[in-house]
C-alpha cells in the first residue's frame, strides 16, 4: 500500500496540464498525506524499536525519493523549492546544487532558493582543502564590576587563532543547543589527548540567545577550558555555511580546512588522528 501512495504522490506532483498552483496544492495534499502516515506507523510500532526502527529507515528512504523526484520536475515552480526545504540535511550537496543549477532566473530570486544558494556557495568556498576564510566579531571576555555590569568586548579577528602554526578544532556551538552540550565531552577528551602534540581547541559561539554571561558561565560549567569567540551572531556560520550545530572544522597549521563535519568521539578522534600522530 505505501509503495503506491508513493507511486501516487509522485504522479500527482508531476500531472500533465496543471498549473503551477495546482501542482503546489498536489504536492502539499500528498506530503501531509504522507507525513500522517508516517505519524501513524509510527504510533503504532511504538511498542517494537525494532520495527519502529526498520519502517523508519524505510520511509526516510522513500521520502527522499519522493522528494528528489519533484524537485528535478519542478524546476520552474515552488514545489521544488519545498521540496528542497523537506530535503535539507537529507541530501548532500552536489544533489542540491544539481536541482539548483537547473533554476530558471526566476527561481533563483525567491528567497529560500536564495538561501540555500547562499548556503552551498559559502560551503564551496569553505571545503575541504580550501583556505580558511577571516572574520571580525566583538569578542565579549568578562564584564565590568559596576551597579549593571557591563560586557568587557574586544575586536578579535579569527585568524588571530587559526593558520598560526598548530592544528586547531573549531567548534561551532552555542549554549542553549542540546547535541553541542553533549558534544563536549567528546572535544574534551580527544583535548586531553593530543593537546601536548599541538592541538587546540576553538569554540566559537554564534546564534546566542540570552547575554553573553550566560554563554561564558556554561562553558566554565561544562569545563570547555580552550580558545573561545563569544557574540559570533551569525557572521561565522553565514561565511562557512553552517545550517546546524554542533558543527567542528579542522584547521591545518597553514590555515588551511583539512577536516569538517564530523562529529562524535570516534568521528573526532579519526579525523585529528589523521594529522596529529
Amino acid at each position: 500500500m505505501r509503495k503506491i501512495l508513493f507511486a501516487l504522490a509522485a504522479v500527482a506532483v508531476v500531472a500533465c496540464g496543471q498549473t503551477a498552483e495546482e501542482k503546489v496544492k498536489a504536492f502539499e495534499e500528498t506530503h501531509e498525506a504522507m507525513m500522517q502516515e508516517f505519524q501513524t506507523m509510527m504510533d503504532s510500532l511504538s511498542t517494537d524499536q525494532e520495527k519502529a526502527q526498520a519502517y523508519y529507515e524505510e520511509f526516510v528512504e522513500k521520502y527522499i525519493d519522493f522528494n528528489l523526484e519533484a524537485a528535478k520536475k519542478n524546476v520552474d515552480n515552488q514545489v521544488a523549492v519545498m521540496a528542497l526545504g523537506n530535503l535539507m540535511g537529507l541530501i548532500d550537496d552536489a544533489q542540491v546544487d544539481e536541482i539548483i543549477s537547473k533554476m530558471s532566473p526566476e527561481m533563483l530570486q525567491d528567497e529560500k532558493v536564495a538561501y540555500m544558494k547562499a548556503g552551498l556557495d559559502a560551503r564551496k568556498a569553505t571545503a575541504e582543502g580550501m583556505p580558511f576564510v577571516d572574520f571580525t566579531v566583538e569578542h565579549v571576555y568578562g564584564y565590568d564590576r559596576s551597579m549593571d555590569p557591563q560586557p568587557l568586548k574586544k575586536e578579535v579577528k579569527f585568524s588571530d587563532y587559526v593558520g598560526k602554526g598548530t592544528y586547531v578544532l573549531v567548534d561551532f556551538w552555542s549554549p542553549w543547543c542540546g547535541p553541542c552540550r553533549r558534544e563536549i565531552p567528546n572535544i574534551q577528551k580527544v583535548y586531553e589527548q593530543y593537546k601536548d602534540k599541538g592541538l587546540e581547541v576553538l569554540s566559537l559561539a554564534v546564534w546566542e540567545r540570552k547575554p553573553q554571561s550566560h554563554t561564558i558561565e556554561t562553558a566554565a560549567e561544562l569545563g570547555m577550558d580552550w580558545l573561545h569567540i563569544n557574540n559570533c551572531g551569525q557572521v561565522p556560520t553565514d561565511i562557512y555555511g553552517v545550517e546546524g550545530i554542533p558543527h567542528l572544522m579542522l584547521i591545518g597549521p597553514d590555515g588551511t580546512i583539512l577536516k569538517r563535519g564530523f562529529h562524535g568521539l570516534e568521528g573526532i578522534q579519526a579525523a585529528v588522528a589523521e594529522y596529529i600522530k
